[in-house]
């Protein structure tokens, strides 16, 4: 079972980040653990960073000096963090496109999990950590094993529905023509052959649903339809080589309608 004790949330004083806190702060009631404030600026600044984030912040609330991503990094390994929760910042045509310098730092070099928010800048920023149905999407290779065990840890710890999804990108499910339709067959038929391969050599059961079309589109469709408060993905920072999952996680993240967290 995934052990969610400490939980860190960096601080920059934007209308994000008090999001960020008291989204945390739900997530932490549900999991039973602790939230930690991490501020990257002058010393002066721990009133202020105690100031915004309330009561909560106890003696869980520091300030560090430093680049902002190292110090979220670095802070989270040496106290051994077993989760960021960090928003991703959107402004502008043009930046909503784009998750910001240390989202994206973060999320590359971080060890443990990090759970973004939905990332487009009209989008509803619900404090509450609704998670009653949980989306795991996958590649059919040795990297889903651990990332489906992680998802259905976290659904049983809240008592959530979990749903496992793998995007087929050369199966087009809107196609009613004869060859698409056979091509589809095949290429679903041979993913399930894989999985089963898969599952059987790790000795697990797991129900797959097979989504046809690009990865972005599927993800975030199966995200609208099972009414997910949270993507589950992998981000590949300890796989020797990046899947095609692995290469779409930042526009996943960006497209999705609800927090991802990336393992």
């Amino acid at each position: 079972m995934i052990s969610i004790q400490k939980i860190l949330v960096p601080i920059d004083f934007s209308p994000r980040c008090a999001w960020a806190a008291r989204y945390a702060s739900n997530l932490a009631h549900a999991l039973n653990a602790q939230v930690f404030y991490l501020h990257a600026g002058a010393a002066s600044s721990l009133a202020r960073l105690r100031e915004f984030v309330g009561p909560d912040a106890g003696d869980r609330a520091e300030v560090l000096e430093g680049d902002a991503a190292e110090t979220v990094v670095g802070f989270a390994r040496e106290r051994s963090m077993d989760l960021i929760v960090m928003p991703t910042h959107a402004h502008g045509r043009f930046r909503r496109y784009l998750l910001g310098s240390v989202a994206a730092k973060v999320l590359h070099d971080a060890s443990c999990p990090v759970w973004t928010g939905v990332h487009h800048q009209d989008a509803p920023l619900s404090d509450k950590a609704d998670l009653r149905s949980i989306v795991c999407a996958v590649e059919c290779d040795p990297s889903c094993l651990p990332l489906i065990r992680w998802s259905r840890d976290l659904a049983d710890s809240v008592g959530a529905k979990l749903h496992v999804v793998h995007a087929v990108p050369a199966a087009d499910e809107t196609s009613d023509n004869r060859g698409e339709i056979e091509l589809r067959k095949y290429l679903f038929c041979r993913a399930e052959a894989g999985f089963v391969r898969l599952f059987e050599s790790a000795g697990m059961s797991v129900e797959v649903s097979l989504l046809g079309g690009p990865i972005v589109r599927a993800v975030r469709e199966s995200a609208l339809r099972e009414k997910a408060g949270v993507v589950v993905i992998g981000r590949g920072h300890t796989q020797a080589g990046l899947g095609r999952l692995r290469t779409h996680a930042y526009a996943i993240i960006r497209e999705s309608p609800c927090p991802v967290v990336s393992i």
